[in-house]
């Protein structure tokens, strides 16, 4: 076993990682099409292995004593033998450095471990399905921390209520994977005065893949997950370093995420296609990403524009994206055309158009116009979840004074 400090390492301090929701081997649903290329896809599929590879390099070079893992280390609860050998060959590289690994399982990766062996190095200890309580000696620091796995995917029931007050130990963790009761969800929830009330000195929280406070003292945190999975997931991603040499302890940020989410909204008085497509390219230089963007480009015209026009500029944007997306660093994932609210109806009286909007655009009659396609699923979530853009594309064509149809 290594175990190199490169400072004198002071008796007093308690140094960790705090992560959550890995994800590992997440499929990025809908992101592998034709147009994207296969050195980008590649990247894609293997960012949160990755990001997990920076995480353990972290946990090395910053000399942690121990790595929290909030639960959802994997996607789902039965790994492919790829991800569990990555996983395991990354706690046999933190076991070399005598650097502790606690793991909850989340109700992605939940497991019966009364049927499962612990095949993990010396270094990692899983938590039961039963809330229990793991102490161990850093240095002179006695510390204990508490925290339970997921033994299926839903828990209706206050796991909370089962974790002990703080005993007689220096610092005392808690670990959680689970949502605030308000939010109604089915993850083993709690409200915050819960918490509070046990006395821990630290909550290291999974589930809510959003970096959060919820708590200053004692702090109360969701770390965010280690990687954006889709654009619901913006920005940067990564974990937090606890070092308790200082008073308040000192809580920071690390990034760890290969690809960020971005969405990037554009107001285009230009109606010239070429004109329109530099504007784009031009705007995504100027941004000097320093790493890969996958974007969601929002471009919002002062002038209307066809149809067939607005095929041909997104055509027009992707093709040559595809061989310029690596000096750019960005990759436009999806690209949606609207009017600006601010456009006013030149030909149209806008009162009629509200009226016809309200009347036609109603659900049970978008039901009925859809009813013999409903029987298949991708057609449903796309009426369901598009009815502003099915509203927008109308108000284009009547604007336009065009059917839609290509001129030859």
């Amino acid at each position: 076993m290594i175990r190199r400090f490169l400072y004198e390492k002071r008796s007093d301090i308690v140094k960790f990682i705090h992560a959550a929701d890995l994800h590992l081997e997440s499929p990025f649903k809908g992101l592998k099409n034709d147009e994207t290329p296969n050195t980008l896809w590649e990247s894609i599929y293997n960012s949160t292995f990755n990001a997990f590879k920076k995480l353990v390099n972290d946990a090395i070079s910053e000399e942690v004593d121990f790595v929290l893992l909030a639960g959802d280390l994997f996607d789902r609860d039965n790994q492919t033998p790829k991800t569990y050998d990555f996983f395991q060959s990354q706690m046999e590289k933190l076991n070399k450095y005598g650097i502790k690994v606690f793991i909850i399982y989340g109700n992605h990766d939940y497991l019966d471990l009364s049927q499962q062996n612990n095949y993990f190095p010396d270094n990692v200890y899983v938590f039961g399905n039963k809330v229990e309580t793991k102490t161990i000696m850093v240095d002179d620091k006695k510390v204990a921390i508490t925290g339970f796995s997921y033994s299926r995917k839903w828990i209706n029931d206050k796991m909370i209520d089962d974790y002990p007050v703080k005993s007689n130990v220096d610092v005392q963790i808690g670990m959680l994977h689970g949502g605030l009761e308000q939010t109604g969800d089915n993850y083993a929830p709690f409200n915050l005065e819960d918490l509070i009330q046990k006395k821990y000195d630290y909550w290291a929280l999974g589930h809510i893949h959003k970096r959060q406070q919820l708590n200053e003292n004692p702090p109360i945190y969701y770390s965010g997950n280690i990687q954006g999975r889709h654009k619901n997931e913006p920005g940067d991603k990564g974990y937090l370093m606890v070092d308790t040499s200082s008073s308040p302890w000192n809580i920071e940020f690390h990034s760890t995420s290969v690809i960020d989410w971005n969405t990037l909204n554009m107001h285009v008085d230009d109606t010239d296609i070429e004109s329109i497509k530099n504007n784009v390219f031009a705007e995504i230089s100027k941004k000097n990403f320093d790493k890969m963007q996958l974007i969601n480009l929002n471009l919002i015209l002062n002038n209307p524009m066809s149809e067939g026009e607005q095929d041909n500029l997104i055509y027009r944007i992707q093709n040559e994206l595809s061989s310029e997306y690596n000096q750019l660093n960005a990759w436009i994932y999806e690209i949606n055309v609207e009017l600006s609210d601010d456009h006013k109806f030149s030909e149209i009286n806008q009162n009629i158009w509200d009226e016809a909007e309200k009347n036609v655009f109603e659900n049970d009659n978008i039901d009925k116009l859809t009813k013999s396609l409903r029987k298949y699923d991708f057609i449903i979530n796309h009426v369901q979840n598009n009815n502003a853009h099915l509203i927008n594309q109308a108000r284009m064509r009547l604007m336009s004074g065009k059917d839609g149809q290509d001129e030859d």
